[in-house]
């Protein structure tokens, strides 16, 4: 299964660069993946855990912001819903707000939450060996384990996602008008 797995990672990130709106996967490894989703103006990069059982976890960082979301395939969130979950590392915990994204996802540190700053700390010290993170729910879904400590060798991927976000980069698009040069 992990050999499919990564397989299918890597077809992902060989694939042409992406359609306005869509994610091109640069790379992955051990469940985790870096994409660069293509919204003009608006595009951000995606740093993306999936379990492979249902629960991802996601943070995208943009120009303008930086967010972290939860989600599971099998939760049906009413919009509107607030709530908490805690995280957990080895010398830590914090509190921090979580808020409705879509039927299946929540938002961790929500526009305007205290704290959300340090979210870009988060993702840049992950490269650099950081523990793994529990996140214990509010409610009576059980614990789940972040495994930051299995990201650090897609930084140089990350990093090149960031520059070219940076760069304003568009997406080259394969068509009949295409030009090599």
């Amino acid at each position: 299964m992990k050999i499919l797995t990564a397989m299918l990672l890597m077809a992902a990130a060989l694939q042409p660069a992406s359609a306005l709106g869509e994610t091109e996967w640069m790379g992955g490894a051990r469940q985790w993946s870096v994409g660069f989703e293509n919204h003009g103006p608006q595009s951000y990069c995606r740093l993306r855990w999936d379990s492979e059982i249902g629960k991802t976890m996601e943070f995208r960082q943009s120009a303008s912001e930086t967010f972290w979301l939860v989600a599971k395939n099998t939760w049906d969130i009413p919009a509107g819903t607030k709530t908490e979950v805690t995280l957990t590392d080895r010398d830590v915990t914090k509190v921090v707000a979580a808020e409705f994204f879509d039927k299946t996802t929540l938002r961790l540190w929500p526009l305007g939450s205290k704290g959300s700053a340090g979210l870009k700390k988060i993702i840049k010290n992950s490269f650099a060996g950081t523990p793994d993170v529990q996140l214990t729910f509010a409610g009576d879904e059980g614990d789940w384990t972040l495994p930051l400590s299995r990201v650090d060798q897609l930084y140089p991927t990350f990093s090149q996602c960031l520059k070219r976000l940076e760069a304003g980069e568009t997406a080259k698009q394969d068509s009949a008008t295409s030009k090599p040069f």
